[in-house]
Order: C-alpha cells, then structure tokens, then sequence
C-alpha cells in the first residue's frame, strides 16, 4: 500500500537529516555518520529526544500527525561491524531506537496521529547506478 494510503488526507510532520543535524548544528561526533550509538547512553539518548520532542512540537502547534524515523539509518550489519556491533548489539540497539519514539511520542500532547518508522540504509553502497522515475538499476 503507498503510504498516502496509509496516512489518509491529514497533514503530517516528520522529521528529517538527524545526523545532519547532529553533525553540524550541535557539533556532535558521528562516527561513520552513525546516530543510533548514541543511543548507548544517557546523555545520547536525552539529545535525541530533545531533537525528536521539537517536531513533536511543531506537529501539536500545528495540529498535524508526527512521523518519527528511528536513529538507525547506519544499523545494518555491514555499518554496525565497523562500529564494534555483533548481531545481538545490533538486535539490541534497534530495539532501544523503537522503545526511544515510543516514549517521545507517548510524552507528546497532540490530537493527530503518530507514526513511527524504522530506516536503516542499504549495506552496500551501488555504484555507477543512477535511479530514475519508473526505472531501477
């Protein structure tokens, strides 16, 4: 099903460019352009629930849904590897990532709707591949 289908004609926030932001707005270190080790920690966890609660926010003031996407763009096996994960760190850390959003969007006062979403990017990177409308690689 598209997800227009899914999200039906209400207007919906989400949020967008984590590590982009991290990286450059509040100077974070990201290893591998990874957010989701921060998860390991209080002080990690606390920054990302700070950056998701301001779309929650935006979303309430506007009286829109909030999509939340999970901070695990790099959790694949491949990423995580680089980063010391084994498959049961990996496992664990995808579970933390989902309970995170659960709690953000537990804690958010709106009337709308909530999504959560989990992302992880491709293992491997493909090369010389130009995606066009309509066609594949």
């Amino acid at each position: 099903m598209a997800t227009a289908g899914l999200l039906g004609e209400a207007e919906w926030v989400t949020d967008g460019g984590l590590e982009t932001d991290l990286l450059f707005n509040k100077g974070i270190d990201l290893p591998h352009f990874a957010a989701f080790p921060l998860l390991e920690d209080a002080d990690g966890r606390s920054l990302l629930e700070q950056y998701y609660a301001e779309y929650a926010s935006i979303a309430s003031t506007v009286g829109a849904g909030l999509v939340l996407e999970t901070p695990t763009w790099r959790a694949n096996p491949d990423w995580a590897a680089q980063l010391g994960y084994d498959a049961a760190a990996l496992d664990a850390i995808n579970q933390r990532a989902v309970d995170l959003l659960r709690s953000v969007a537990r804690r958010a006062r709106r009337t709308a709707g909530t999504g959560l979403r989990g992302d992880r990017a491709p293992r491997r990177r493909i090369r010389g591949c130009r995606h066009r409308l309509g066609g594949g690689c």
